[in-house]
C-alpha cells in the first residue's frame, strides 16, 4: 500500500470524527452552553485589548518618566562636575564628589566621567575604579563625537538592567567630555510589576462582572424565552396542547410589538391553539364519528390493516366483534341517535382499553381486540350478550342488538378488502 493510499484512508478516519464533533457541538449542547462560552470569547477579547492598550500604555508612560527623570539627573550631575575647577582631570577631590553624587541620589548605580584626550575620549574617573584610564572603543569614539543632547538608553550591567544616561560636555562650542550615568530600573521593574498585578485582578474582576451583565441580559432577552418555547413545542409533539409559552409580564395594549422573541413566543402560542383546534376538528370529520365518538370505518381499515399485516408475518392473532342495530332502521332520527349513542357508551365501558371501537355503517359498530384469537372473541362476544340487557333497559323502546365476531390466527389472514367486505355485509357471512 503506497502513502498516498494511506493518507486516505487516515482521512476518511479523521472525517467522521470531525463530523461527529461538529454535530455534538451544535446539537449535544445547549443553547445556555453555547451563550455561556459566547459571553467568556467576547469578554476576554473586550478585556484582553482593553488590559493590554492600557497596560502598554502605562509600560510607555512610566519609561518616558523614568527617561526623563534620568536626563534630569545627567544634567544634575554634569553640571555639578563643570562647575569644579578641576573639570575631567583625576584628582581624589573629584572621586570624592562622584560618591557624593551617587549617595544623594540612591537610584544612581554607576557615574563615569569621560574626557577629551589627544587620544580620544578616556575615562577620567568612574565608580568602577577598573574602568579610570581606559580608552574608549571605536564605537564609542563615534558616538560620543556625533553627542550633542542628552541619549538614553536600556542596557545591561551583568544581570542588571539599567537605565544608562550620556550627557556631553561643552567649553564653548567645543566638546570636551561626556558624563555616563547609570540608573537602576529595580524601582521601574518593581513598579511595573505592581501595575501588571493589579491590572491583571481588575481584568479578571471585569471578566467577572462583564461576563455576568452579558450572561444575564442574554439569558433573560433569549436563552430563557427559547428554552420556554422549545419546551411549549415538545409538549405539541406530544399532542399536549393546554400548554403555552408564559410571557414575562403583560404587554399594555397599544404597545406596537417590533421584540422578534415576543412574536416567536405569541406566534408559537397561537399555532399551538390552531393546530389544536384545527385537530379536534379533523377528529370530528374524518377520524372521529361526530354522534357517538367513536372511530369512522376509514380509521378502522388503517388500524385493522395492520394487525392483519401482523397475523400473517407475525402469527399475531386478531380478531373484530360486530355489533348490528337493524332494528333501528324503523326509528325515528331521535330515537335512533339516543340509541347509537348509548350502545357507544355501553361497548365502551366492557371493552378492554385496547378493544377500539368504530362506528362502520349507520346502524353497525365494530371493534378491533387485537391480539385475540377467534375463541377469545367468542368469550367477549358471549359476555357483551350477557350485559345486552344493561344497555337495552336504558331504550324507552324494544330492540336486541346482535353481537357475532370474526378471528384470524395461526393460520394466517386475508387481504383487508376481503376483510371490510365481509365486515360490511350481512351478519350471516360473518359466522364461521
Amino acid at each position: 500500500m503506497n502513502s498516498n493510499q494511506t493518507g486516505a484512508q487516515q482521512s476518511e478516519t479523521r472525517k467522521p470524527l470531525l463530523l461527529r464533533i461538529r454535530s455534538w457541538l451544535r446539537y449535544g449542547t445547549s443553547l445556555r452552553s453555547k451563550l455561556v462560552v459566547l459571553v467568556l470569547v467576547i469578554t476576554f477579547l473586550v478585556v484582553g485589548a482593553l488590559y493590554w492598550f492600557s497596560l502598554g500604555s502605562l509600560r510607555s508612560s512610566i519609561t518616558a518618566i523614568y527617561e526623563g527623570r534620568a536626563r534630569s539627573i545627567a544634567t544634575v550631575i554634569s553640571k555639578s562636575i563643570q562647575e569644579k575647577d578641576y573639570i575631567l582631570y583625576y584628582s581624589e577631590e573629584f572621586d570624592q564628589d562622584i560618591a557624593r553624587l551617587q549617595e544623594r541620589y540612591e537610584s544612581i548605580v554607576g557615574i563615569t566621567v569621560i574626557g577629551m584626550s589627544a587620544r580620544g575620549f578616556l575615562v577620567v574617573t568612574s565608580t568602577d575604579p577598573t574602568e579610570i584610564g581606559m580608552l574608549a572603543d571605536e564605537d564609542q569614539q563615534t558616538r560620543f563625537e556625533l553627542l550633542r543632547n542628552v541619549e538614553v538608553e536600556r542596557t545591561e550591567l551583568g544581570d542588571t538592567a539599567v537605565l544608562r544616561a550620556y550627557h556631553p560636555i561643552f567649553s564653548g562650542p567645543d566638546l570636551i567630555g561626556v558624563v555616563q550615568m547609570d540608573m537602576s530600573l529595580a524601582e521601574q521593574t518593581a513598579y511595573l510589576s505592581r501595575l501588571t498585578l493589579l491590572f491583571g485582578a481588575a481584568s479578571i474582576a471585569g471578566i467577572v462582572i462583564l461576563g455576568g451583565l452579558l450572561y444575564f441580559a442574554l439569558r433573560t432577552i433569549v436563552t430563557k424565552p427559547v428554552g420556554r418555547i422549545a419546551e411549549t413545542v415538545g409538549f405539541v409533539s406530544q399532542r399536549k396542547y393546554d400548554v403555552e409559552v408564559p410571557v414575562p409580564f403583560r404587554r399594555i395594549p397599544g404597545t406596537h410589538l417590533r421584540d422578534e422573541v415576543s412574536q416567536l413566543i405569541d406566534g408559537v402560542n397561537l399555532m399551538t391553539k390552531v393546530i389544536h383546534s384545527h385537530e379536534q376538528e379533523l377528529k370530528k370529520l374524518v377520524v372521529l364519528d361526530e354522534l357517538t365518538g367513536a372511530y369512522t370505518l376509514d380509521h378502522l381499515e388503517a388500524e385493522l390493516d395492520r394487525e392483519l399485516n401482523k397475523t400473517r408475518r407475525y402469527k399475531h392473532p386478531t380478531s373484530l366483534l360486530i355489533v348490528d342495530l337493524a332494528e333501528l332502521a324503523a326509528r325515528n332520527d331521535e330515537e335512533r341517535d339516543e340509541a347509537l349513542v348509548r350502545t357507544a357508551s355501553f361497548l365502551v365501558s366492557n371493552l378492554r382499553n385496547v378493544d377500539v371501537l368504530f362506528r362502520i355503517s349507520e346502524h353497525r359498530f365494530a371493534s378491533l381486540l387485537p391480539e385475540t384469537p377467534p375463541a377469545g372473541a367468542a368469550v367477549a362476544a358471549g359476555r357483551l350478550q350477557t350485559l345486552v340487557p344493561d344497555l337495552t333497559s336504558q331504550i324507552p323502546f324494544t330492540f336486541e342488538p346482535s353481537i357475532t365476531h370474526v378471528g384470524w390466527g395461526e393460520e394466517g389472514a386475508p387481504g383487508i378488502a376481503e376483510v371490510i367486505e365481509r365486515v360490511l355485509g350481512p351478519l350471516d357471512d360473518l359466522k364461521e
